[in-house]
């Protein structure tokens, strides 16, 4: 008998199985050690105009386009920091301070993503023989803009967690999950899909008394309030790739 596809919960409690797998437990190292690479290859990205011989006039609007993307980033970088620096001290308002911030990100995000596009449309103008430089580059600049949004969902689903359990309780029940969870490769992609048979197999332990009286399915379930579905993320284009001639 055939299997039904995933269902967009499916899909977003699969999503949630990801980014537990991929750094619940951890501090946000992985983001701090992409900012000196995000700022190579930011700068590789301001000049390429200037390498590949593009106009004054676009390469001026280029690099001032590059530039808004740098401070956007900056500023969301800054509140991703805020955000575990938030979660992991111990004030009484560390929950509520680490809420306004990455509300505050969700507003930089909007117009990372407006930039990326007006980007990508100039990139288009480059010389084709540019174009499979320019995506190469593009792909690097992405896995940077991914991770740091990863992290920043990571902390967000913490932040949910700790709203009804002490940090010690919420180690305790991530490791626990995070032992039952399929087996994934390294191969998979930074969207942390997952196939149609670990589909049924996560969503089923999920669904095990264990976990519903620790109340992860309530927070499961809040956390689809927040997290982007699939369409959103396929919305939020923040692509920088250009279609090669």
């Amino acid at each position: 008998m055939e299997k039904p596809l995933p269902t967009q919960a499916d899909e977003r409690t699969a999503h949630i199985l990801g980014l537990i797998e991929k750094g619940f437990l951890a501090d946000s190292s992985r983001f701090r050690q992409i900012e000196a690479d995000l700022a190579t290859s930011l700068q590789r990205a301001r000049n390429f105009g200037s390498e590949y011989g593009s106009p004054a006039d676009w390469n001026r609007i280029w690099r001032q386009r590059w530039d808004h993307v740098e401070g956007i980033l900056r500023r969301i970088n800054k509140h991703v920091a805020e955000m575990d620096d938030a979660i992991s001290g111990h004030e009484m308002d560390r929950l509520g301070r680490a809420l306004a911030s990455w509300e505050a990100l969700q507003g930089e995000d909007s117009m990372l993503v407006d930039s990326l596009n007006d980007l990508r449309t100039q990139a288009i103008a480059l010389n084709p023989g540019s174009h499979l430089d320019w995506n190469a580059l593009a792909l690097t600049l992405e896995a940077n803009v991914e991770t740091i949004h990863s992290c920043a969902e990571i902390l967000r689903a913490k932040l949910e967690l700790l709203k009804d359990h002490s940090k010690g309780e919420v180690d305790a029940l991530l490791s626990h999950l995070i032992a039952q969870l399929p087996n994934r490769t390294k191969a998979e992609d930074a969207a942390a899909a997952v196939d149609a048979e670990s589909y049924d197999r996560a969503v089923m332990e999920l669904h095990q008394e264990q976990y519903q009286s620790l109340g992860l399915m309530d927070t499961i379930k809040t956390m689809f309030l927040w997290m982007e579905s699939p369409e959103e993320r396929m919305r939020k284009n923040r692509s920088l790739r250009i279609q090669q001639p």
